[in-house]
């Protein structure tokens, strides 16, 4: 329901709404093998054998599917005065069947405010170079139920076999298992943000936007196993944990974001803009073992950032290894790890958390236009920093690794190799995955072309004998180059053994034909 009024130069909008949902999702497949020809493709031909038909189903995945059903209530009350002083607040109301009665409904209200400021006599009058200038602010409180489901009763899965003897000899039988502990008071995640921002037009071409936001995540679902000791027969890391998410994760983030554009009319008309994000995430409170080594803890750093050996050379001799505190079945032509702690060995309490994370902290873009009589032309930059990417190549027996490796690796033939010697198992080596470390970390800021196109436009009177109103030509490119420290594969892609598909470098040559 909508409400709308203008009392001379006020200005009230108002809306309520009620919303309702009712998701389900139910998954059946049936199989049936050895059919006399494959020219009757139906269920009922196939083997009569018990072992020829099979079916399954279920009324949930792993992906997050499953029935639930949601209810809301939306409201907002705005109200300017000539465009010029503006208010707004909105309300809204949401219940989800993923938590427990008494635990469903999340109230979530905020408010913003704007002045045009120059609206003002005063103002246009001193500063006649500003066309348009508005300053905003708003706080609000968001939810979040899109969490795992049916928590807030006890899981029980059928995956589990017992042996049992009924008097006729042993045999396997099925039964269930408790697959996680219910939490009855898990409730909605939630999000307050603070925004305060500048829009503003000055020199008739100049368009400007710049934010300051704020953003503190509360209530956080998350596991809380780190601090529960493995004896406690809850924590269970080969499979799986059946401690029930808890509200206890708090992660705060802050930033700038900014918005610069030129536009140049003309016969000779050109543009451009560019955009500077720079968001820092920090976190509050997340669970951890007791005892952690302060410059262990995640608390206080971005997230997604690696806890790793910091990788500070290759041994090159055996007398060099036998000299230097090293971890078991080190090897020349091994990475040599930072004893941290000073304590004259290599052990867990040696590993320190990266400085970043595989978030980027700063996202950048620029793009230029141009236009002359017939031509165009466009072209767009992006770029990310301050970020690290943690990639160990498979090597030896289990697959293919990069060549800048193979060709690179210590060898006693090459005992100047700047990559350490490659093992049948990266992901099990010294150098590799049983002690993950600073040498596969890259820094993952790079420039981007991501986009480029070059377009003519034939005028009119040279198309009119073909009876078409519009033609153009183009070519356009996408991915042409990219600047980056990183060699062999793509800085944006975030898969630990870098197997993720690289960008495509993709020229287009078209036509547009309007009839």
């Amino acid at each position: 329901m909508n409400f709308e009024r203008q009392f001379g130069k006020h200005n009230v909008n108002a809306f309520v709404g009620y919303e309702q949902s009712q998701t389900t999702y139910s998954f059946f497949w049936a199989q049936r093998n050895d059919f006399p020809t494959a020219t009757t493709p139906e269920l009922s031909e196939g083997g009569t054998a018990a072992s020829d038909a099979t079916n399954g189903g279920s009324s949930s995945d792993n992906n997050n599917n499953f029935d639930y059903n949601r209810r809301s209530v939306i409201s907002r009350l705005a109200y300017n005065y000539d465009e010029k002083y503006l208010l707004e607040g909105q309300f809204r109301a949401d219940g989800s069947s993923l938590f427990a009665p008494g635990h469903q409904w999340g109230y979530f209200p905020s408010i913003s405010a704007g002045y045009r400021i120059s609206k003002e006599n005063w103002f246009s009058d001193k500063f006649k170079f500003i066309n348009d200038l508005k300053i905003r602010a708003s706080y609000g409180v968001l939810g979040d139920d899109l969490v795992g489901a049916f928590q807030y009763f006890d899981n029980f899965s059928a995956s589990n076999y017992f042996v049992s003897d009924n008097g006729q000899g042993a045999s396997v039988q099925p039964g269930y298992i408790l697959s996680k502990l219910a939490n009855v008071n898990a409730t909605w995640e939630t999000a307050k943000k603070t925004d305060i921002g500048v829009n503003a037009v000055f020199l008739n071409n100049f368009t400007l936007e710049a934010i300051y936001f704020k953003q503190v995540r509360d209530n956080i679902l998350t596991f809380p196993s780190a601090s529960i000791p493995a004896t406690s027969g809850i924590v269970n890391p080969y499979n799986g944990d059946i401690v029930p998410d808890e509200n206890i994760g708090k992660v705060n983030s802050n930033g700038f974001e900014g918005t610069l554009s030129y536009n140049h009319p003309g016969k000779f008309s050109w543009g451009a803009s560019g955009n500077f994000t720079y968001a820092k995430s920090k976190i509050i409170y997340i669970d951890q073992a007791a005892g952690t080594l302060p410059y262990q803890s995640q608390i206080g750093g971005p997230l997604n950032n690696y806890l790793l050996y910091d990788a500070i050379g290759i041994f090159r001799s055996q007398a060099q290894l036998n000299s230097t505190p090293h971890v078991a079945g080190a090897q020349v032509g091994d990475l040599i790890y930072a004893d941290v702690n000073h304590d004259g060995k290599i052990d867990a309490a040696d590993q320190t958390r990266t400085k970043y994370g595989n978030i980027p902290q700063i996202v950048y873009g620029f793009s230029l236009n141009a236009g002359y009589k017939s031509f165009d032309l466009s072209v767009l930059f992006a770029g990310q920093a301050e970020v690290s990417q943690y990639v160990l190549p498979e090597s030896g027996t289990i697959g293919n690794y990069y060549s800048s490796w193979a060709n690179n690796a210590w060898s006693p033939t090459n005992p100047n190799g700047t990559y350490p010697r490659v093992s049948d198992r990266a992901s099990d080596a010294v150098s590799g995955g049983s002690y993950p470390n600073t040498f596969w970390l890259n820094d993952a800021s790079f420039l981007r072309l991501k986009n480029a196109q070059l377009g003519y436009t034939f005028p009119s009177s040279a198309i009119s004998a073909l009876h078409i109103s519009a033609l153009r030509l183009y070519v356009s490119a996408f991915n042409l180059f990219t600047l980056t420290k990183v060699k062999d594969y793509d800085p944006e892609g975030t898969n630990g053994s870098g197997q993720f598909y690289p960008q495509q470098k993709i020229i287009n040559v078209g036509v547009n034909v309007k009839l």
